[in-house]
């Protein structure tokens, strides 16, 4: 990929100004390219989330396997978070990432049986086939989240099944979306010239309560049911209300839905799985009951005959309800149950609501995955884009039943929805809004507001601490989740409590220069003094959220205050913190020495611009310097070797963990190529390296390369490049390095890890790809616009709205262009289309809905044409308007 490096490369700073990579893997950062399809040892540690939101973890294998089956009850037990370096190194499980069929002690799924087998009859032949890399060792998988599609093909076997297996995942439809359920959706194509008999069957394990087995406590039951419309197994604890209050038992069923054509067959207790077929065949009781001690298996079997070249979809269902949640010793009352709770008294209930909007469920989440790849983007950038959407479907994310969500950092890491760790993620505002809505409402500017002092907790608690970066980035949040708001409403009703966290910052500027001053608080576990450019200028960003809030509120005076304060900050962050080619920490030198970055080269030194972005507020950083600081960050911290740049490393001595292996390419968080590194870490805050068991804090940080600080990154480059240009592909580079170290060979290309697994930072990926389309939205005032940085000339992508997601398609020929949005789902409502022309400027407009033609007006902006129509517009389903600009 990069190098090779010489001495002479690394002199005076041991990350190289060539990077060397090769022409090949630079022009793949911008080629559609072919899907990746992983298989043989590719799929040993592949592990996609397959659960709904906020319903626990279970993860889909390589092979088709289920596993890590962490649904019951948030598990009973769970250790306190210890940080250590034997176990968290890359985040726990990122040098020695966990395979499936591999048991951690740290690890808190059940172990629990579960398979699929498919047996074929065709010429007086019966062959029998596990639906795994045993039965088929040339299985390959196609992971595109939320679906995960795992091929099974043997020439010597006359059937082949593609499986798709999910959990219902419908963006802007969350409750849909947060289902105790997995579907697994079966094809199963004859490809002999004969007719062939197909019985393809499954099995599941009774694990409620998995870790009780003390028999007077109750038996495990299964118990059969049957509808017009399904068939399954219902597993349950049969041991008294009591009991079962005290242990939280709950149920779980294997459900297979009727078909055309299919007849069912069922064993409620199977000897072993690997006889199956031969049980089904004899299987006739409706319950079964063993010990707890004991193992107890069901099966389902769907029987049909398939004539040579036909294919028939059998879908089986697992689905689970464990409402109750453990209790957590820093708050005891915290946790109630899942959100799913009241919405059902069963894993029976679950798989008849499933079955019975099987058409909207099941078709809708086809629909979103065929919608998100429909694109010129290449693959790998919507893979990783949405795949740390994942997040929200393990045990990091919870939905509680009082209606707020909560999350840990990553999974059992770091409690309380952090703010100056979600404030990064970009993905679940534009494909779950409600939820972060309600993380706005219930959480920031409710139970974390602090009515005093007007600063929001960042662990959910209003007696906590204030996070700086956190407050700044909670009141952009405000911003762009009531730009993913059909109305007002949501705004209105908290802009008084966000005006006042806005009067908190101000209050930490008493020069109203634009630059905080006061002791600072933020993401690196610590707290700072002095002028840190990087704070203050997502306090510059959060004042021009907080002056674009108050004028639609018509608050005209705080709106002033705000563009004062701003515009001053605009010219100081320069005159201040710019060193001529990056911005920089001025320590203050009449505080205590602390941690500090002094005059290194941050990652983060311009994360108030890149945030801006998102929402579409213009500037808060002059464009020249911010540009140079990139610039800076590619040529200083991107590191085409970042594990060989960290053992080379010896100025500060320090433990780190290790997120970037030798050979892999990586953005270092804090480089010091003007000196300073010795006095970034002060004496009596550095602790020893020599035990390397021990976790070290926040020092250690500077050398790590940790993949949500890099999606910024990444966005940030790609927002300020010019459309196919050198910004925009260092950017892409950025984003490719981390996707190549998730690479399927090494570990799970579905677990993004920072000090935990599945963290929720990483979530800033959709950021690179909103970025990529040149995206702006406002749901509200009816404004979308586009301006693609890749391949502008042919570009397709999906979006998402307010009410309503869909594709957006352009293309540019000499002196014209021809652009079109087409909604997939739901409703889309328009009063502006903005756009970017290439190498002309329009004087003419057309604007055709339901082959009519619209009156419409045209605009100028800096770096826009705006569409304005004569009225505003209702787009349904199957809608679309196109402009022709010319």
């Amino acid at each position: 990929m990069a190098g090779p490096f010489s001495q002479d490369d690394l002199a005076g700073h041991l990350v190289p100004v060539d990077k060397k990579f090769s022409r090949q893997w630079l022009d793949a950062l911008t080629c559609r390219g072919e899907a990746e399809v992983f298989s043989g040892e590719q799929l040993r540690y592949i592990g996609m989330p397959v659960g709904g939101i906020g319903c626990g973890q279970l993860y889909l294998g390589g092979d088709g396997r289920l596993w890590h089956w962490d649904i019951f009850k948030s598990n009973y037990h769970r250790e306190k978070h210890e940080m250590r370096m034997d176990a968290m190194t890359m985040g726990g499980h990122y040098t020695k990432p966990v395979s499936m069929g591999e048991v951690y002690s740290d690890q808190n799924g059940a172990k629990v049986q579960q398979g699929f087998a498919i047996r074929a009859k065709s010429d007086d032949r019966v062959l029998e086939r596990s639906l795994d890399q045993i039965g088929f060792p040339e299985v390959t998988f196609r992971g595109e989240y939320p679906v995960g599609r795992v091929s099974y093909e043997d020439s010597a076997f006359p059937a082949k099944v593609q499986l798709e297996a999910f959990s219902p995942f419908i963006p802007l439809n969350a409750k849909d979306s947060a289902l105790p359920a997995t579907v697994m959706r079966f094809t199963v194509t004859n490809r002999t010239e004969r007719n062939c008999q197909i019985e393809l069957a499954g099995w599941l394990q009774n694990a409620v309560c998995p870790y009780l087995a003390d028999t007077s406590l109750g038996r495990r039951v299964n118990r059969l049911g049957a509808s017009a419309s399904r068939s399954s197994i219902l597993s349950t604890i049969d041991g008294g209300d009591a009991i079962a209050a005290e242990h939280g038992y709950g149920s779980s069923a294997l459900t297979v839905l009727q078909g055309e054509g299919v007849r069912i067959r069922s064993a409620v207790t199977l000897k072993r799985p690997e006889t199956i077929f031969s049980e089904l065949e004899i299987g006739t009781e409706e319950s079964a009951a063993k010990p707890l001690d004991q193992a107890l298996v069901g099966g389902l079997g769907a029987y049909f005959e398939l004539e040579p070249g036909a294919s028939k979809v059998v879908t089986f269902l697992v689905s689970w309800y464990f409402p109750r949640h453990q209790k957590y010793d820093r708050s005891p009352d915290l946790f109630t149950g899942r959100h799913y709770g009241p919405w059902f008294h069963s894993a029976g209930e679950v798989a008849d609501y499933v079955v019975e909007k099987a058409e909207s469920l099941i078709d809708g989440t086809l629909l979103w995955n065929k919608t998100w790849y429909d694109s010129t983007l290449p693959h790998w950038l919507l893979d990783r884009s949405m795949i740390s959407l994942g997040c929200v479907a393990t045990q990091t994310f919870h939905w509680f039943d009082n209606d707020r969500p909560w999350a840990w950092e990553g999974v059992d890491c770091c409690e309380g929805s952090c703010t100056h760790v979600f404030h990064y993620a970009q993905g679940l505002s534009r494909i779950f809004p409600e939820l972060e809505r309600k993380g706005r409402e219930i959480v920031d500017y409710g139970i974390a507001f602090n009515e005093e002092s007007a600063g929001v907790g960042y662990r959910g608690d209003a007696r906590g601490l204030v996070a700086d970066d956190g407050q700044a980035g909670t009141i952009l949040r405000v911003y762009r989740e009531h730009q993913m708001s059909a109305d007002g409403a949501f705004l209105k009703r908290i802009w008084p409590k966000v005006k006042r966290s806005i009067a908190y910052l101000m209050a930490k500027d008493p020069d109203a220069d634009g630059i905080l001053t006061e002791p600072q608080a933020h993401t690196l576990d610590a707290t700072w003094t002095g002028k840190i450019a990087w704070i203050s200028s997502m306090y510059l960003a959060a004042l021009a959220a907080g002056e674009a809030m108050a004028r639609e509120l018509g608050d005209e005076g705080f709106a002033e205050s705000c563009r004062g304060i701003l515009d001053r900050g605009y010219k100081s962050i320069v005159d201040e913190l710019f060193d001529g080619e990056y911005f920089i920490h001025k320590p203050d030198e009449s505080a205590p020495a602390h941690l500090n970055t002094n005059r290194g080269c941050h990652i983060d030194q311009l994360l108030g611009q890149s945030w801006i972005h998102q929402v579409g507020l213009g500037r808060v950083v002059p464009k020249k310097e911010t540009v140079s600081a990139l610039e800076s960050l590619w040529k200083y911290n991107f590191a085409p070797d970042a594990g060989a740049y960290a053992i080379r490393h010896r100025e500060i001595e320090q433990a780190f963990r290790w997120y970037a292996m030798e050979g892999e390419a990586g953005l270092l968080m804090t480089t010091w190529p003007k000196g300073g590194a010795k006095e970034a870490i002060p004496g009596d805050k550095l602790r020893p390296a020599k035990n390397p068991e021990l976790w070290t804090g926040p020092g250690g940080y500077f050398n790590e390369c940790m993949n949500g600080f890099e999606y910024q990154v990444a966005g940030h480059m790609v927002s300020e490049g010019e459309a196919d240009g050198s910004l925009v592909e260092k950017g892409l580079a950025i984003m490719k390095a981390v996707h190549d170290r998730y690479g399927a060979a090494k570990r799970n290309p579905y677990n993004e890890i920072e000090c935990s697994d599945h963290y929720i930072r990483s979530m800033a990926s959709y950021g690179v790809f909103l970025a990529a389309c040149g995206f702006a939205y406002h749901g509200p005032e009816g404004r979308i616009g586009f301006a693609p940085k890749v391949h502008p000339e042919d570009f397709r992508a999906p979006f998402t709205a307010a009410e309503g997601w869909g594709t957006f398609s352009q293309r540019i020929s000499a002196g014209s262009m021809r652009a079109s949005l087409r909604i997939r789902w739901g409703s889309l409502s328009l009063n502006t289309i903005s756009l970017k022309p290439i190498g002309f400027r329009p004087r003419q407009v057309e604007v055709t809905y339901r082959g009519q033609a619209l009156a419409a007006g045209v605009s100028w902006g800096e770096d826009r044409t705006v569409v304005r129509l004569g009225e505003r517009l209702k787009l349904e389903t199957g809608m679309s308007v196109t402009v022709k600009l010319s």
